[in-house]
């Protein structure tokens, strides 16, 4: 009578499922994958579908000012165009050329600052502060700054007049009309600003060295140039990996300081593919010519990134094997 009742009202047999369900989700197996289960549909809806649909939308004749429904597939007539246009092999090319310069001197000004950083004994929080001050500003904020310095008759060309004037050049360098010039000043504000960035990461690699190799190395005999050559820069080859990928990745994207300081001009001289995109889609509204070319720049960027990283994790594995190889014989 009691077992029916409860069963006519559902007591137990209602919460059998449930209390089933929550033994099965509190298992150690199961209760693991739930943290990974969520993020992969939350990167699924933010990333996989969009990245889809870009896809889907480069095989179409569609633009922008035309109903979506008017659109039809034109098969790889889009990527034949991107392929075939020189405005996005230009802008590509500039976009290798700035990442390329302004990458190689932020990780060597920044691998320089970080090590005397880390030797310094006093005031090292001052300086780390200092730093990263850089970092820490809005891209358009220091896009906005680096418009003021670079004016005719700015700070920059009044702290340079000496020199130009002894040389015989012209005081009032056109840093943001002269194409040579616009494309120096679009390097050099990326350098400043992001240095701190590969400061920040090559710091952290100093301070994660195992004084214990550093030590018997002294013990034995080695001078400071022998030390950091065979002992502290091995162990740093994480973090240059590291400070490498980030910074060519960012780099690579490289849109606020051009839409701040030059907009691509003048002319084209300083589009890079990120802007000359922007530019096809929004202000050309050639959204499947623009999808197409987005897919082909993200295929380039990932095999150079991938082979980069394979190209200096082997490197570094050679040389690990070098160092125990005449570790032995010695």
């Amino acid at each position: 009578m009691t077992d029916a009742t409860l069963n006519g009202t559902g007591g137990p047999a209602r919460q059998g499922p449930r209390m089933r369900l929550r033994a099965w989700l509190g298992q150690e197996r199961v209760f693991r994958w739930i943290p990974f289960v969520l993020v992969e549909g939350v990167f699924l809806l933010v990333i996989i579908i969009p990245f889809l649909l870009t896809i889907y939308i480069s095989f179409l004749r569609w633009r922008a000012n035309r109903p979506f429904e008017q659109a039809y597939l034109s098969g790889f007539r889009n990527y034949e165009q991107v392929l075939t246009n020189e405005g996005f092999w230009l802008s590509l090319g500039r976009t290798f050329y700035f990442a390329g310069a302004a990458v190689t001197f932020e990780l060597i000004v920044g691998f320089l600052l970080a090590m005397a950083v880390h030797r310094v004994v006093r005031g090292r929080r001052i300086y780390i502060t200092l730093f990263l001050i850089p970092m820490m500003l809005v891209p358009v904020v220091a896009g906005y700054n680096f418009s003021m310095i670079y004016l005719d008759s700015g700070p920059l060309n009044q702290l340079l007049s000496p020199i130009t004037t002894a040389l015989g050049f012209d005081p009032r360098i056109r840093w943001l009309s002269d194409p040579t010039a616009a494309q120096l000043a679009i390097i050099f504000a990326d350098i400043w600003q992001w240095t701190s960035l590969t400061f920040l990461i090559f710091l952290s690699g100093f301070s994660a060295l195992p004084p214990q190799l550093i030590n018997a190395a002294r013990i034995m005999g080695a001078n400071r140039r022998q030390i950091f050559f065979w002992v502290e820069l091995p162990l740093l080859k994480p973090a240059i990996v590291i400070a490498i990928v980030i910074r060519s990745m960012e780099a690579l994207k490289m849109f606020d300081p051009i839409v701040m300081l030059t907009f691509g001009g003048p002319g084209t001289s300083t589009q890079t593919i990120a802007h000359y995109l922007w530019e096809q889609v929004w202000m050309f509204n050639k959204f499947s010519f623009g999808a197409a070319a987005s897919v082909l720049v993200l295929i380039m960027f990932s095999v150079l990134i991938f082979t980069g990283i394979w190209l200096l994790i082997r490197q570094s594995d050679q040389v690990e094997n070098q160092q125990l190889n005449t570790g032995s014989d010695r």
